[in-house]
This record gives C-alpha cells, sequence and structure tokens, in this order.
C-alpha cells in the first residue's frame, strides 16, 4: 500500500473537528462476482493501490483529508468517498453508493447535497414538460412560461448552492457547489465567492485553476481589447489572430471544432449573417480549436464554410480567452474590442445588427 503512512500533516486540518480522526477506515462489500481486488485512488494524495477482497469484503485506512475526493473502482464498477475522518461503508454493486457512519460528518452532508440536487432538477424537468405539454398555451405564451421557469429556478439554485458553500467553506462539498454555481452567475461573482472559502482550500489545485480561469475571461470580458495571439495553421505558416480583428471592421469570431454537434448546428446561423452582412462590412473567422486540422477542412467543406478560417489553433485561443466549452462565438468591434461573447443562434444576428447597418 504505496504512500498511505506519510501524511501525518493531513490529521492537522482536522485537529479542530470533534469525534473526527485523522484517518479515514473504509469497510466494503463488493456485490460482484469474481473480484478479488478494489483499486483505492485519491490523486492529490498520491493514494494509489490495490486493496484484497477476501468474502466479498475489504478493508482499508487513509489519512483524513476533507479537501479531495477519493475512489474506490474494479471492473466497471466505482464510487467516489470524501476521506473526512469519520468510517466509511462502502458497496460496490450495479448502484455503488458510500455512507458515513457519522450522521453529521462531511461525506453525509454531500449525501444529503447531491439528493437535493436531484430534487431541483427532477422538478425543474416536470415543469418543463408540464409547459411543453400545455396546448392552451401559445407558442409565445409557453417561451415566456419556460424562460419564466428557467430563471427562477436558476436564481434557486444560485442561492442553494451559495448556502451550501458557506456552510461548508472548509471543505471540498464547497468547491461542488462553487463549481455548480459559477455555471450560472457572472464571474465577478465567481470571484467573490472564492474569497469565502478557506484558505486551505483556496490553496487547493482545483480552486487556483478555477481563478486563474476566472481572471482571464475578466480580461476578455465585453467591453475589454482582444488579446492576440500566434499559432501554426495547418499549412505550416504563422498565423496571427492580429490579421483579421483590429483592422477596421466588425468580425464575427467563431471558436468551434469539427467533432462538435452544437458548432455544426450554429453554422447555418453564422451562414445566414455571413450572406446578408459580409457586404455591409461584417467580417466572419472561424477559428477551429482542440481539433486535427485534416477533419476540420474536411467539415468545413461539407458545411459550406466559404469565409475566413484558422486551422489547428488548439488550445491557444481557448486558454487566453478563458474558454472553457464550444461553440463560443465573440463579436469583435472594429478596433479589437470585445462587443458581446458566447453568442447564440438568433442572438447572433440580433447582435451584428445593432452594430453593422
Amino acid at each position: 500500500m504505496k504512500k498511505i503512512l506519510s501524511f501525518a500533516a493531513a490529521g492537522a486540518v482536522l485537529a479542530g473537528c470533534a469525534q473526527v480522526s485523522d484517518v479515514t477506515k473504509i469497510s466494503g462489500v463488493v456485490n460482484v462476482d469474481a473480484i478479488d481486488e478494489v483499486n483505492v485512488v485519491i490523486p492529490e494524495m498520491s493514494i494509489d493501490t490495490l486493496v484484497p477482497v477476501k468474502d466479498g469484503k475489504f478493508y482499508v485506512e487513509v489519512p483524513a483529508n476533507p479537501l479531495v475526493f477519493g475512489s474506490v473502482a474494479t471492473a466497471n464498477y466505482g464510487v467516489q468517498f470524501i476521506p473526512d475522518g469519520t468510517e466509511l461503508e462502502v458497496v460496490i454493486a450495479d448502484e455503488s453508493r458510500v455512507t458515513s457512519r457519522n450522521s453529521s460528518s462531511i461525506q453525509s452532508r454531500f449525501a444529503a447535497y447531491q439528493e437535493d440536487v436531484e430534487t431541483m432538477m427532477n422538478d425543474f424537468n416536470t415543469t418543463v414538460q408540464a409547459i411543453v405539454a400545455d396546448t392552451s398555451l401559445s407558442d409565445e405564451q409557453r417561451k415566456a412560461s419556460l424562460d419564466s421557469n428557467y430563471n427562477a429556478v436558476t436564481e434557486s439554485f444560485v442561492a442553494f448552492n451559495e448556502k451550501t458553500l458557506s456552510e461548508n467553506a472548509d471543505n471540498i462539498i464547497a468547491l461542488v457547489a462553487l463549481q455548480q454555481a459559477s455555471m450560472m452567475i457572472e464571474d465577478t461573482h465567481a470571484d467573490s465567492l472564492i474569497g469565502l472559502l478557506s484558505p486551505a482550500l483556496q490553496e487547493t489545485k482545483s480552486v487556483k485553476e478555477m481563478k486563474a480561469d476566472i481572471q482571464t475571461r475578466m480580461e476578455t470580458a465585453e467591453g475589454k481589447m482582444f488579446k492576440d495571439f500566434t499559432v501554426e495553421d495547418s499549412d505550416g505558416k504563422s498565423v496571427r489572430f492580429s490579421d483579421y480583428v483590429g483592422k477596421g471592421k466588425y468580425v464575427l469570431v467563431d471558436f468551434w471544432a469539427s467533432w462538435c454537434g452544437p458548432c455544426k448546428a450554429e453554422i447555418p446561423n453564422i451562414r445566414n449573417v455571413y450572406n446578408k452582412y459580409h457586404k455591409k462590412g461584417l467580417e466572419v473567422l472561424s477559428v477551429a480549436v482542440w481539433d486535427q486540422p485534416q477533419a476540420t477542412k474536411d467539415t468545413a467543406k461539407v458545411y459550406g464554410v466559404n469565409w475566413k478560417q484558422i486551422i489547428n489553433a488548439q488550445q491557444v485561443p481557448t486558454e487566453l480567452y478563458g474558454i472553457q466549452g464550444i461553440p463560443h462565438i465573440i463579436l469583435f468591434g472594429p478596433d479589437g474590442t470585445i462587443l458581446k461573447r458566447n453568442l447564440r443562434g438568433e442572438e447572433i444576428e440580433a447582435e451584428v445588427a445593432k452594430y453593422v447597418k
């Protein structure tokens, strides 16, 4: 068992917690045939060990650390746990689960959090289905009702995660809550929530990366000047973003990839805008990221991409602009100012129409 006993310092994190040990004791049952060992992994603590299974049971102890997740896995079965310093019971089966013998433990609180999130999502989906199935509504009324429901659930979900974060600022649950909320709030808001985390949690790799991503997006937010980058195009030539942006014209830039279904779904919308506004001064640029150059070329040809392209940009622009998902469509002003980020669907033409007359 590798490195399990070399983390004496981990106990200091839990020193002030009553009835919590500096060791997490894991007792497990494997309800799967022909399994003689399970793999226990806690990456942040460099723990990766095989634990023998005898008569369908296993036992292992790991240092307590409420700031990380661990996992128990075998074959195609597994479950995630928090090494919170309590006694955990793990069941490996078709529906694997982990419980703590301490009902107020971090692991128990996390299970309750997951149940609450599932309930909220199920309620949301049920309401959406009811609205969609309501034949008494006109299309306009249905859209308004769906939008109202979405906004209400979003507000409630963000508030729920903020409360969860404040109540768990010294453990990994706060990070999960922050990640959930950050998808629905402004970066400045997310940055303020990071400030509520304990110093120990703020020093973790995940939080540092999140803070860096937020800072990157804030530096490339709407109203900021574009950031230039240089890549080697698929033809081996050096290409600069500034060859296309900041040249005196409005430029609609689509960061996409050939394997991305939603990206391909936006191409007709982009083509419509290009055909309607190109002669009025709009330029369109597709920037292929996270993709194979030949696949980009083949897909662009099939989908009729007949505007300017940068192929083989890979992760360079996505890291620079804090782009975590594609398609990500940005409208730049004539001087290179970022006018609008993350445009989709009908928004694309509506935004372009504000500027290109």
